[in-house]
């Protein structure tokens, strides 16, 4: 918000300022510029354009009824472009300042994919001779960075400043559950984190309908076909990939699960490769992530996906995985089954806490974990050695961290004989500070 009303101001005292914000569906974008749009209609009015898929004249239409509302401004009849309107609007923009917001602007490719070309042209013969902010949102991840990352694109390098949006912090989580339940505990926490990672959303759901524990959040998104959650991961990400969906939900739904190579996630799907399918996951998607053991090679073989967001790692692990059950409406069966793994499950998104956690201290440069492939050995024991994370500091100091909701199963001594395997191939002759992380720490 600050960072918006910075904007803002210098657009209305210096020249016009342009404003990109992205991040994922249900993140909060709309609400906060509508927040922002509240608290400064005493410096200046505001406009709302929703991009649905509509005509263009359509969708004009609409708009020149906002623009005579909020501006009480002249706007003839007949226009019928987009081009036609903006233009307009800047040149009143040279007598007045506003903020113009341009939600789902990347709607506009269905719509007319002119407009970006014709909006790139008024804005640079516009921007320095009027006082509008103008703010575009989007949700569509892979859209949004081609119409302003890519360099091929009319509307590349305009914007003054990219916002993307991120869900709520630990700290802030903290405190929504502490409004709604004074004496919650860290069990409480965990399953709000675990659930809707932080997704303003999400947590507005489960905060409203009073769900402050695991059983009644579980519930909750067990109650029935019209649950908000069954349909959620489906309608967000059949958007972002289109036609494609299949082979991807595919993959998501195997990592969910535990396979995080790209051999155990085509072994399973009966695949020779999906290199590319990972790439594109990952680079265009935004919704995978590489993971290294710290202090690996950029290039090194020993690679591990994950999972980006707690939702869709829920929504991939069970509802995607059960929709059967979804089908036939036994939703006791599949709160059932969530119940039962929740230990499991709320266990990795316990390490993410702490992950998330200690990068909002900004005490840390490096942030990850480390481990070492191995077999069975001569005694039939795992000789795979695993720490869940190790951080260094600013200055150099190393962590190694176990994470455990429990903390009576963590093992200082296995601990110990883990750091002493890293070191061997890691922070040799370094000193490594150990400790365990359980719920209690959250």
């Amino acid at each position: 918000m600050q960072r918006l009303q910075d904007i803002q101001r210098q657009a209305y005292e210096d020249y016009s300022r342009f404003v990109v914000l992205t991040g994922r569906r249900r993140v909060g974008k709309t609400s906060l510029v509508y927040r922002l749009m509240e608290e400064t209609k005493e410096l200046a009015p505001s406009l709302y354009f929703f991009v649905g898929r509509k005509t263009e004249a359509a969708l004009v239409k609409t708009y020149c009824e906002e623009v005579r509302s909020k501006l009480d401004e002249y706007v003839p009849e007949g226009i019928s472009s987009f081009r036609d309107l903006v233009q307009l609007l800047l040149e009143i923009g040279k007598r007045r300042r506003f903020t113009l917001f341009i939600d789902e602007f990347q709607e506009f490719e269905y719509v007319n994919a002119e407009v970006f070309s014709d909006m790139q042209d008024l804005w640079d013969r516009y921007k320095k001779v009027t006082n509008v902010c103008l703010i575009v949102s989007g949700s569509i991840f892979r859209m949004m960075e081609k119409i302003f990352k890519d360099e091929e694109q009319p509307l590349f390098g305009r914007d003054d400043c990219t916002i993307k949006l991120q869900p709520f912090t630990t700290k802030t989580m903290r405190e929504i559950l502490g409004d709604y339940k004074a004496n919650y505990t860290n069990e409480d926490l965990l399953a709000l984190w675990t659930i809707t990672g932080g997704v303003a959303r999400y947590v507005e759901q489960l905060m409203n309908s009073r769900c402050t524990d695991v059983k009644k959040m579980l519930h909750y998104v067990c109650s029935g076909g019209d649950s908000f959650f069954i349909e959620e991961g489906k309608s967000v990400l059949v958007q972002e990939f289109g036609k494609q969906y299949g082979t991807y939900f595919s993959i998501l739904d195997q990592i969910a699960h535990g396979d995080v190579t790209q051999s155990e996630i085509e072994a399973s799907l009966g695949v020779n490769s999906l290199g590319g399918q990972l790439k594109i996951l990952e680079e265009k998607y935004d919704i995978i992530k590489k993971k290294r053991p710290v202090g690996a090679k950029e290039g090194s073989q020993t690679v591990r996906y994950e999972i980006q967001g707690n939702f869709f790692l829920f929504w991939f692990r069970y509802i995607h995985r059960y929709s059967s059950l979804i089908e036939i409406q036994n939703m006791p069966a599949l709160e059932k089954i969530m119940m039962d793994d929740y230990p499991t499950f709320s266990g990795i998104a316990l390490e993410r806490w702490f992950r998330q956690k200690m990068m909002e201290s900004c005490r840390y440069k490096i942030i990850g974990g480390w481990w070492k492939p191995g077999g069975v050995n001569a005694e039939g024991k795992s000789d795979k050695f695993e720490i869940d994370i190790v951080a260094e500091t600013l200055e150099g100091e190393v962590e190694a961290y176990e994470v455990k909701r429990n903390p009576k199963k963590i093992s200082s001594a296995r601990l110990q004989e883990k750091v002493e395997m890293m070191q061997r191939h890691q922070y040799r002759g370094k000193e490594v500070k150990m400790a365990g992380l359980s719920m209690d720490e959250m």
